[in-house]
């Protein structure tokens, strides 16, 4: 179907519609929609639900949304709550709220200042994060710029560049991220360039590593340098 059969979706109030493909779907106020939507434009606000897949060019959450099938788009914008049951993919993810992703996430840019739960694997070519997330699976990007403001999890982390640092509470993120302990927990961190600090890791490794204050690792592998700032806890290190 092309553009200019498409007719646009838009539920007003509190209302519900099937599934299909449309130019450009709105929900204002409280609305579900049955099935999988196939659209331009995905623009929510106030609560909404969507039981199918979600193929757009643009989608834009304000409030909170809940879709049960996979989600596709090239620019995803949240600035409520999202929660995303199915595997997220993506060229532009920008979050300024919370987002709650049951499965793996892939795509270019994510750009993160609030709160992210995913619970596969989160692969990006630059992942910059200014508050709290939780990755049970494996972050991989080839640029990670962490600025901690609560506290942070990933199994694995791996890139070209990682750069973590520990960032205060003065900002508007404190009131929707309790969290007072802003480090970052993770089994291994492997890359080319790393800087950490307030992260405690079983191993990390890499070419260049600069281990700040706030740390406790078990294991640092270095190829090149091994840069351990005073108070940095390292149990055991050694050049590859």
């Amino acid at each position: 179907m092309d553009s200019n059969n498409r007719r646009d979706l838009v539920i007003s109030g509190s209302g519900s519609s099937s599934g299909g493909s449309y130019q450009d779907v709105k929900i204002s106020g409280e609305g579900k929609v049955y099935g999988d939507i196939d659209c331009f434009q995905f623009k929510t606000n106030g609560i909404s639900e969507i039981s199918g897949q979600v193929k757009a060019k643009f989608i834009q959450v304000n409030g909170v949304s809940s879709m049960y099938g996979s989600v596709e788009s090239e620019d995803i914008k949240v600035y409520g709550e999202v929660k995303l049951e199915g595997n997220v993919s993506y060229l532009d993810f920008k979050c300024r709220g919370s987002a709650r992703v049951q499965g793996s996430m892939n795509g270019d840019r994510i750009d993160l200042e609030g709160d992210l739960t995913v619970a596969g694997d989160c692969e990006a070519e630059t992942f910059n994060a200014k508050g709290a997330f939780r990755i049970d699976g494996l972050l991989n990007a080839g640029v990670i710029d962490i600025s901690l403001y609560g506290a942070s999890s990933a199994q694995e982390i791996g890139g070209e560049v990682i750069t973590v640092r520990k960032k205060g509470f003065k900002s508007l993120l404190k009131s929707f991220l309790p969290m007072l302990d802003a480090k970052l927990d993770a089994e291994t961190i492997e890359g080319d360039e790393i800087y950490l600090e307030n992260t405690t890791a079983k191993v990390v490794r890499g070419s260049r590593i600069t281990i700040g204050p706030g740390c406790e690792i078990d294991l640092v592998e270095y190829k090149e340098s091994l840069n351990p700032f005073k108070g940095a806890k390292i149990q055991e290190y050694r050049q590859i």
